[in-house]
């Protein structure tokens, strides 16, 4: 049986949890306390295909939020959520297991975008998104 949104979200909220210091969330809370990782509620730009011939496709966000009091630190921080390696990497906390504590076959960061300034709530942050892929058997 294929696993529901919220499970797949809850999932890679706990596998964030596992970096020391970072704040982590399956949802958009309504404050922000840096540095914070939000995993996002996945677009399913096609139903039948997304739930469809056995197979489920979600590709969640995951946007980081950290402190712009200081850019150059701010930035750093964030640059070490984007890297491929390190205890702060958001991808190797990922990909330590790549079934989500099994709740799906395969999960994987497919990439990583700067967002720069971003304002929450009239408060500023240095934000990034990274996109990843989640497959499961479908219904």
């Amino acid at each position: 049986m294929a696993p529901t949104i919220e499970q797949v979200m809850v999932a890679i909220e706990s596998r964030l949890a596992t970096i020391t210091g970072l704040r982590t969330t399956e949802y958009t809370p309504d404050q922000i306390n840096p540095p914070h990782a939000i995993v996002g509620v996945p677009a399913i730009p096609e139903y039948r295909t997304t739930f469809g011939r056995g197979v489920f496709t979600l590709e969640p966000t995951i946007t980081v939020l950290v402190s712009a009091v200081l850019d150059k630190r701010g930035q750093l921080k964030l640059a070490s959520y984007a890297n491929v390696t390190g205890a702060s990497s958001i991808p190797a906390a990922i990909e330590a297991d790549r079934t989500l504590g099994g709740v799906v076959d395969e999960c994987w960061v497919l990439s990583f975008r700067p967002l720069g300034l971003e304002e929450v709530g009239q408060i500023g942050y240095y934000g990034g998104v990274f996109d990843l892929r989640t497959v499961a058997k479908g219904v």
